[in-house]
């Protein structure tokens, strides 16, 4: 039995034993090196993604090991003479929850670093290829960031990017992992079922995208009118939620992803669940809120976030059933 390193050896005038072991070699020699430049490309990133404000996003990288290396020459049959000419050695994934943010973040990654090649995988996929797929970039760091001392040395290295939805990674893990990536290789008794799976991923995104567009559609109508017009014994919701919230405290404190859902749960926990009753809350409560915030403005700190601000209020006028709501939470944590 052939070595994984001698096992090209039946392929003739093909890769050779000795070429393997020296591109072995150089994996090896920079493989301490691919990893620093992953987590220096990785916080780049994570800088760059979290200004762009979406709602939700994962980015993973990975380098890949050399028994995956093996596999993918001996695959494509490939004859190269550096580690250097397989260009997926390093890897990065975005992973966003919704379609509309995929050409934000492509064009984010389009105009901040070098691109050496894009595919979309979707537009040009053969017709005998399933699936719901990704964007793929063959990117470098720009020049100037490889001026940097914390760039150093990697002006040569590559990585292979791909942005993707939720859905079309659901779909490539699995035919990954059950090898269906191509129409030939299913069997024909579950090709039906393959074809339902991928066309139920698609609708997933794209009733993602209209639950997104319906809640902006009635932000913008709250947006319409002022609070007198609201109605007193309006239910509360998480949107309308942050918008009395917006206009009892204006900007000051404000976090990018407020806990409305939370803040939601405490306040019908204490029973109050309309516009009204919310409104009285933050009436009786703007002393209180107004003494602790001159307290840390005198210390020198931060404003409370507003939903510090609304805790405050809620403690002052609903004081025993917020303690309440409070131990009985700590304990529901502390159990787990």
């Amino acid at each position: 039995m052939l070595s994984k390193n001698n096992r090209f050896a039946d392929w003739g005038e093909e890769m050779e034993a000795s070429q393997i072991e020296q591109i072995h070699k150089q994996y090896e020699q920079y493989r301490s090196i691919y990893n620093k430049f992953c987590e220096y490309l990785k916080q780049q990133l994570d800088i760059i993604i979290e200004n762009l404000h979406l709602q939700y996003y994962e980015l993973s990288y990975r380098v890949k090991s050399w028994d995956s290396i093996l596999e993918k020459i001996e695959r494509h049959n490939l004859q190269i003479s550096t580690i250097q000419e397989i260009h997926d050695v390093i890897g990065f994934r975005i992973i966003a929850l919704f379609k509309s943010d995929i050409p934000i973040l492509c064009d984010t990654i389009r105009n901040k670093l070098e691109i050496l090649r894009e595919e979309d995988k979707a537009s040009e996929k053969p017709a005998d290829v399933f699936g719901y797929l990704s964007i793929h970039f063959q990117i470098k760091l720009p020049k100037e960031w490889t001026l940097q001392p914390t760039a150093a040395g990697f002006s040569e290295f590559e990585a292979e990017l791909q942005i993707r939805t939720f859905s079309q990674h659901i779909w490539a893990a699995a035919s990954h992992i059950l090898q269906y990536k191509h129409e030939a290789a299913v069997p024909d008794l579950q090709r039906r079922s393959i074809y339902r799976l991928a066309a139920v991923l698609e609708i997933v995104d794209n009733e993602l995208e209209q639950i997104l567009a319906e809640r902006k559609t009635y932000q913008e109508s709250l947006q319409n009118h002022n609070n007198e017009t609201e109605q007193l014994d309006q239910q509360l919701d998480i949107i309308l939620l942050e918008k009395l919230l917006d206009s009892a405290f204006g900007e000051d404190g404000k976090l990018p992803h407020e806990p409305y859902d939370k803040l939601l749960w405490e306040l019908f926990s204490c029973n109050v669940s309309t516009v009204g009753e919310l409104s009285k809350v933050l009436e009786s409560g703007y002393k209180a809120i107004q003494q602790k915030e001159t307290k840390l403005s005198i210390q020198g700190e931060a404003f409370y976030s507003h939903a510090g601000k609304l805790r405050i209020a809620l403690e002052h006028t609903h004081k025993k059933e917020y303690s309440e709501m409070r131990n009985k939470d700590r304990i529901k944590r502390n159990s787990k």
